[in-house]
């Protein structure tokens, strides 16, 4: 036992020696503001086109923690905004569609690409997509003479997992400053859970009066974005 002791002892002084021993290291606290513009496709048996045109913006922060000369860094990306989701396609070219405010946190690990003149930030990461209901919406040439209604819901859910991957871009003379432009590519994907979130809802169709409806916002959500951000790096030993 008394061996044992020793051997721990000895292992742990290593240890602490080691640690005293190593030079203090820079490392950067890195700051990012933007604005995204994406647009969401959603997958799924209520509609037979992906998109109508929909379009989402918002603005987005992040903070990553970022040694210099590093190949790896990890960064906590938030986005939020307002978009819409198509809910049921009623006739051939008309959709019933729900509008969000929505919330994206995403934990992403980033690789860094060098060029002689620029760098490429290749990331991807997981983290849940918040969507606040905001009311219902009708798209289509003859949306405008309808009028639409939510009834009533069942199983409503707020939360929703998701998962991305992207591409940012630093150009030029922006390269190794502590402030700097950059562009990205993301693209997201949020899965609506089956047998959840199911609404009820009417519209007063002018031509054929009021016809209910019942759908359920299911499926895979799809939505490529593009988006600038400003970056300001915080040096600390």
């Amino acid at each position: 036992m008394n061996e044992l002791v020793i051997k721990m002892v000895k292992r742990t002084g290593m240890v602490l020696c080691l640690l005293f021993a190593a030079p203090y290291c820079e490392a950067q606290i890195e700051l990012s503001s933007g604005i995204d513009l994406s647009y969401p496709l959603l997958f799924n048996s209520n509609n037979k086109l992906p998109n109508y045109g929909q379009i989402s913006f918002g603005p987005r922060l992040g903070i990553a923690y970022k040694p210099e000369d590093v190949q790896f860094f990890p960064i906590l990306n938030f986005s939020f905004g307002r978009t819409r989701l198509p809910l049921k396609q009623f006739t051939n070219d008309n959709v019933a569609a729900l509008s969000f405010n929505y919330v994206n946190v995403m934990i992403n690990e980033n690789f860094v690409v060098h060029f002689p003149q620029s760098q490429l930030f290749i990331y991807g990461g997981i983290g849940f997509s918040y969507l606040a209901e905001k009311g219902l919406a009708l798209a289509g040439p003859r949306a405008g003479t309808m009028k639409s209604a939510i009834d009533s819901t069942a199983n409503v859910n707020k939360l929703f997992p998701a998962m991305n991957l992207g591409f940012e871009y630093i150009y030029g003379e922006s390269t190794g400053k502590d402030l700097y432009l950059s562009m990205g590519l993301n693209f997201q994907y949020i899965l609506l859970l089956q047998d959840r979130n199911t609404y009820y809802f009417s519209i007063n169709n002018p031509g054929t009066g009021i016809n209910s409806y019942k759908a359920n916002l299911t499926g895979n959500v799809i939505s490529p974005g593009f988006y600038i951000a400003l970056h300001y790096i915080i040096r600390r030993k």
